[in-house]
């Protein structure tokens, strides 16, 4: 049986990114793109002769505030036949005055395909939303990197009236997803990294062009959630990014230090998918760029259904020219961060694996918790098993290590799927910026509310699982996009996060919350109330330590 479920956890090393991705398209639900085109509009002349864009008007979600949005600006060119795969071209000024009353194309994605349109069409996407109060202002800009496990994501999902409640411009870009944007050689048709490219474009555009928005290019923030906290805290490290495109960073859930944000061999990938498409001299680079440009958007996707898709280190543009623990070393930025995880991140990762051993092993419940639980730690790969003993050792009881009871190892399930793939590398990159740089304020903290609506299952239902989401991933999300109709508690939780979130990009201090005095904390919890823990490295433990940590466990269904 041991030698069983190291079989199926080496299957599932290779779609941990793909079972990330699947929980990162129930956050992208909820948008609201309906056709708005019979509602008062507004026309803003673009500066340096750009053209002019035709946008309409919104209300806010709690105090009905008009904001005006302007959706579907393009900033680059469509990215297609020989510009696909590269980095974006700027996109050309047009004459007369730009429909954006409604979200342009979303970046393709194999669940949101539209067979009427062309690949030209399809892959046009590069444009971004922009969504302001006032047109003559000079507010703060709040950048938003959406997630989407690097092959998902669209602006549409993510609505800006709790957001807009407070005086700010919200400005949310897309950018390539999947193969699409992902695929590397190494060469000049495929460089690597153009998503970080796109957004790098995206952060020139609002340079360019936010004050004709009412919005300060001098004080933008930007902000990503999970997969686009790869890619915000990859902007912090990267070379490439320069000093004025913003001021602040908001990095939610995830960051570049992570085993799921680095691509470790994305030429074999290239290869692979290659050959899968039924090309041929798929190891030939010339071959091998014929293929990938000449294939239908609609057959990559469907090649690449079972692939997982990150950043690469050593890109020829130069974006991560070195693996993220080399670059932060000679970290200068004096950005103010503000970063964390929700206190049960990693459940989505116990769902999948649980599922993807469901489908392997007929009963889960005969592997003995150290087996069950040695299988997430082979995700890692640390051949040394140095950090897999010390997590055994800090998460289990002996008793319970070494017996089959899984209902009472579900806390040190959370927590070891948690610390693994959210909660470290969030630490590493708070206290690496903070040690390197400790004049500039790091604000560390764990989101703890668990209201009536979460992520956890939303695609695909969660009642088979023996377990609940806690505090899952993503779920921070639903207080800060108006996704869902939140009353009593919950409201009073996002009238809460907005603050929290607005104000740090207003004035760099995110509300209540404290930042660290040292590289052990302290950090925040937050909550309706915002309370403080002295040591971050509790968050590491946070549902064993829990004495209500029954509840995490479904009552009406054995392991």
């Amino acid at each position: 049986m041991r030698r069983r479920g190291v079989y199926v956890m080496l299957t599932l090393c290779g779609v941990l990114t793909a079972a990330l991705g699947a929980s990162f398209v129930i956050l992208l639900t909820g948008g609201r793109g309906a056709d708005a085109s019979d509602a008062p509009t507004v026309t803003v002349e673009l500066s340096n002769g750009q053209g002019a864009v035709l946008g309409n008007y919104g209300l806010t979600a709690w105090t009905d505030q008009t904001f005006m949005q302007f959706r579907g600006i393009p900033f680059a060119e469509p990215p297609t036949e020989e510009l696909r795969f590269r980095p974006p071209v700027a996109r050309f000024p047009w004459t007369g005055t730009l429909n954006a009353l409604n979200f342009g194309q979303r970046c393709p994605v194999i669940t949101n395909l539209d067979g009427l349109l062309s690949d030209a069409e399809l892959e046009d996407c590069l444009n971004l939303s922009v969504y302001t109060k006032n047109l003559s202002g000079s507010q703060p800009v709040m950048f938003y990197i959406y997630g989407g496990g690097y092959y998902n994501g669209s602006a549409e999902d993510h609505p800006p009236n709790y957001i807009l409640e407070k005086d700010v411009v919200l400005v949310v870009p897309q950018y390539r997803v999947g193969a699409l944007g992902w695929l590397s050689t190494y060469t000049e048709d495929l460089p690597g990294n153009a998503p970080i490219a796109d957004i790098l474009m995206a952060l020139d555009w609002v340079q360019l062009h936010i004050n004709r928005f009412g919005g300060d290019p001098q004080r933008v923030t930007i902000f990503g959630q999970s997969a686009g906290a790869g890619v915000a805290s990859s902007l912090l490290l990267s070379p490439k990014t320069g000093d004025h495109l913003f001021k602040r960073a908001i990095v939610q859930s995830g960051s570049i230090f992570a085993k799921w944000a680095i691509n470790k061999d994305p030429r074999t990938q290239s290869q692979r998918i290659c050959a899968r498409l039924g090309c041929s001299r798929c190891e030939e680079q010339d071959p091998l760029v014929e293929c990938l440009q000449k294939t239908k958007v609609q057959d990559i996707l469907k090649a690449t259904t079972s692939e997982s898709f990150s950043p690469v280190v050593g890109d020829l543009q130069g974006i991560l020219p070195q693996h993220p623990r080399e670059l932060v070393k000679s970290y200068r930025r004096q950005t103010p961060l503000l970063t964390g995880f929700t206190q049960h991140d990693g459940s989505f990762v116990l769902a999948s694996y649980y599922d993807a051993l469901a489908a392997k092993v007929s009963n889960v419940s005969s592997l003995s918790v150290r087996q069950f639980s040695q299988g997430i730690s082979d995700m890692v790969n640390d051949t040394s098993g140095l950090s897999d003993n010390i997590l055994n050792r800090l998460l289990f009881k002996p008793q319970i290590l070494n017996s089959h009871d899984h209902n009472a190892a579900v806390p040190s399930y959370f927590d070891l799927t948690s610390a693994i793939f959210m909660k470290s590398p969030v630490i590493t990159l708070a206290t690496q910026i903070y040690t390197l740089q400790p004049n500039t304020p790091v604000y560390l903290y764990s989101f703890d509310y668990e209201g009536k609506y979460t992520r956890f299952g939303y695609e695909f239902g969660n009642s088979h699982y023996p377990f609940n989401g806690g505090v899952h991933h993503s779920n921070d999300n639903i207080y800060l996009f108006s996704t869902h109709p939140l009353e009593g508690q919950d409201a009073q939780m996002a009238h809460k996060m907005v603050e929290v979130w607005t104000s740090f990009a207003i004035n760099g201090i995110p509300g209540e919350l404290s930042p660290l005095t040292s590289a052990s904390g302290p950090y925040n919890q937050l909550n309706l109330e915002v309370t403080k823990g002295e040591d971050l490295l509790e968050t590491l433990t946070a549902s064993i330590d829990d004495p209500d940590s029954g509840r995490l466990q479904r009552e009406d269904m054995e392991f």
